[in-house]
């Protein structure tokens, strides 16, 4: 039998009885709905947790700092004891050691300094990080609102963030949680002190700031740092030493950043940072358990949705064989005219794969439009559920693998629940079937 002859007669016998089809694909298709609706909240949680998380910082980025806290650590943190962590120097050493690893794209040591703007009356504290400029594109630094960002040949020249500079008149009262700064950091005359701590008790001595450009606000960190070239910065400090102003973090660098290729490879890269005794952390420590209670999230109510399709199931047996029932003299006669007995098999399996994919296919369309009500009206509800909408507001997200392997069940649900009607088709006695 050819498999156009397949297709018109399955088709044909379906439509036969087009009211018990329609109700077994109804079946099918609030089965597949409820698997791609459920699964589609939590893959939404899961984005959204993400997306919380990345506007924090980069998922790909590693701080590496001298505090080590080992197994011991922990232990001491829930007894009466307690170990304080291990303490190493971050040095030039340890970067070139790092740049080594596999999957690390690009290293900078952070050297801090603390400063003071000055602009006619008004005043702003600040602490200004060197970084190496030539590394900013790997550590997703924001576009410049004004100016232009850092470039290796800068020396003296300040990045600031978008909210970095509070400005307030030390003699009108402290106000530095204003609004709106008093000035305009890119344009007006602003000097700045590095001497704040010295021995002397002296006055700070105020030279000409260069600064050349602000960042777009993004809400994470960088809108509240200020950054320089980080040679610079040890310049600076090596100037206030021999003029004998206190400086802090002098024993190596402050901290190193580290970027990682793809944020599968971070926990790798990490867990070899800390084997040394160093400290590692990175936003990926916050986003595992979140995932980890989307997944679970997901597999509840996967397994809700799945339990609907296998019932289903059930539907489709019983359509399946009442269909053999009233149609006994039919395979009769294909046995009388030769047909194949595997071929009266494959044309109920046939059948039976056609409702689980036409009631998987409108479990789809369903599930689309239950998906884009969701998210247009239901966000009471992702705040009612906890953790869905907080990102990028959606409550259900369908990704197209969802979509494929729900269709993928559907047909494998159908197949399986005709297999054992077909199996009884085929052994069916021709001659009885005749007779009936």
């Amino acid at each position: 039998m050819r498999k156009s002859d397949f297709i018109k007669m399955g088709i044909k016998n379906l439509w036969r009885r087009k009211l018990r089809t329609i109700l077994t694909m109804v079946g099918v298709m609030i089965g597949a709905f409820s698997i791609i609706v459920m699964v589609s909240l939590g893959i939404a949680m899961s984005k959204n947790f993400e997306e919380e998380i990345m506007q924090m910082g980069s998922l790909t980025t590693i701080t590496v700092s001298k505090y080590y806290y080992g197994d011991e650590n922990m232990m001491s943190m829930s007894s009466s004891t307690y170990t304080p962590p291990k303490q190493k120097e971050l040095d030039d050493s340890l970067v070139a050691k790092i740049k080594k690893l596999p999957h690390v794209q690009a290293v900078t040591p952070i050297n801090r300094i603390s400063a003071k703007l000055k602009s006619g009356k008004y005043e702003s504290w600040i602490d200004i990080q060197g970084i190496d400029p030539s590394t900013l594109e790997y550590f997703n630094f924001p576009e410049a609102e004004e100016g232009r960002l850092l470039t290796p040949e800068d020396t003296i020249e300040l990045l600031v963030g978008a909210d970095s500079c509070y400005f307030y008149n030390p003699n009108a009262g402290y106000t530095r949680w204003n609004d709106e700064s008093p000035v305009d950091i890119m344009n007006d005359k602003i000097e700045i002190a590095f001497d704040l701590y010295n021995e002397e008790d002296r006055l700070p001595t105020f030279s000409k700031a260069k600064i050349i450009g602000k960042m777009v606000a993004t809400g994470n960190e960088k809108d509240w740092n200020i950054y320089a070239n980080i040679e610079q910065v040890e310049k600076w400090k090596k100037d206030l030493k021999r003029s004998g102003t206190k400086t802090y973090d002098d024993a190596g660098y402050s901290s190193i950043l580290v970027s990682v290729d793809n944020v599968k490879n971070v926990e790798q890269v990490q867990k070899t940072i800390k084997d040394w005794e160093y400290g590692a952390s990175s936003l990926v420590d916050a986003l595992k358990p979140m995932q980890e209670t989307s997944n679970t999230l997901q597999l509840i109510l996967g397994g809700i949705g799945a339990i609907s399709l296998l019932v289903s199931a059930i539907g489709i047996a019983n359509t399946m064989i009442m269909s053999i029932y009233e149609r006994t003299k039919e395979i009769g006669v294909m046995k009388v005219l030769g047909c194949l007995i595997s071929d009266i098999r494959k044309l109920f399996l046939f059948e039976a794969a056609m409702i689980g994919f036409f009631g998987g296919v409108a479990g789809i369309l369903l599930s689309y439009l239950a998906s884009y009500l969701l998210n247009k009206y239901g966000s009471g509800i992702g705040e009612a559920i906890g953790g869905i909408g907080g990102g990028s507001g959606k409550i259900s997200v369908i990704p197209l693998w969802l979509v494929l392997l729900s269709l993928g069940f559907s047909v494998f649900v159908g197949i399986v629940s005709g297999y054992y009607p077909a199996r009884r088709a085929t052994k069916i006695k021709a001659l009885e079937a005749m007779r009936e």
